[in-house]
């Protein structure tokens, strides 16, 4: 993904790649600044973000919905970073709880700083984690 992660830093399209449960993945072109689909059963999804590699409050309802299809890794990044939410047993309604409550928190941002401090301490009691780290 790090081609198009380049792409959508310079034209702020994004994409989005899905891992389907068969091993194959596709890549699908968005619209500046989204991409937005009805999402197939799969196990995995990436997506390009033109500035910050934090998941904005509709990407964390997204993921919710994924988790209950099944997905195991929802990701978003772009050349420079990557942040990762990974599913290592069931969905449990404790971390579906984190979640509801992250994308509260981010969606009531109204700077940089606000959102940063949204995500600082995030911790999952069960099943889900949150990674995020710098690619170069």
């Amino acid at each position: 993904m790090y081609p198009y992660a380049t792409r959508t830093l310079g034209n702020e399209i994004e994409f989005l790649s899905i891992v389907l449960e068969s091993g194959d993945f596709v890549v699908f072109e968005g619209d500046e600044k989204k991409v937005n689909m009805p999402m197939p059963r799969a196990i995995a999804s990436v997506h390009t973000h033109p500035g910050v590699c934090l998941f904005s409050h509709k990407d964390i309802e997204t993921a919710d919905s994924l988790f209950i299809k099944g997905y195991v890794v929802i990701a978003v990044m772009n050349n420079q970073c990557v942040s990762i939410f990974l599913r290592e047993g069931v969905y449990t309604e404790e971390d579906r709880n984190v979640l509801k409550d992250l994308r509260e928190k981010v969606k009531k941002s109204k700077t940089m700083n606000d959102l940063i401090s949204a995500y600082k301490g995030l911790s999952f009691p069960n099943f889900l984690k949150f990674y995020s780290f710098q690619l170069i």
